[in-house]
């Protein structure tokens, strides 16, 4: 599950992570589009995710249901203003 988060970043991070984590979700991503940083929750438990990985540009990742598929951060941001 991928979040866009323009102004909900701490509902996301806080409340939705959780909610996501009991239902067994094993990879959630929020990306904070002010920041500019990618945040991925993975490892859920029952009281939420034990792994949560603060990426910035111009780093990337690849979700876990297709490792091969590097995604880099800057192409999945709106251009600097």
């Amino acid at each position: 599950i991928v979040e866009v988060a323009d102004r909900t970043l701490k509902y996301d991070c806080e409340t939705k992570d959780k909610l996501y984590a009991l239902a067994g979700i094993l990879d959630y991503w929020v990306l904070d589009v002010k920041n500019r940083q990618l945040h991925i929750f993975r490892d859920p438990t029952p009281t939420g995710y034990t792994s949560h990985l603060i990426l910035a540009e111009p780093n990337q990742a690849a979700p876990l249901v297709f490792p091969d598929c590097e995604i880099i951060l800057t192409s999945i941001l709106p251009p600097m203003s």
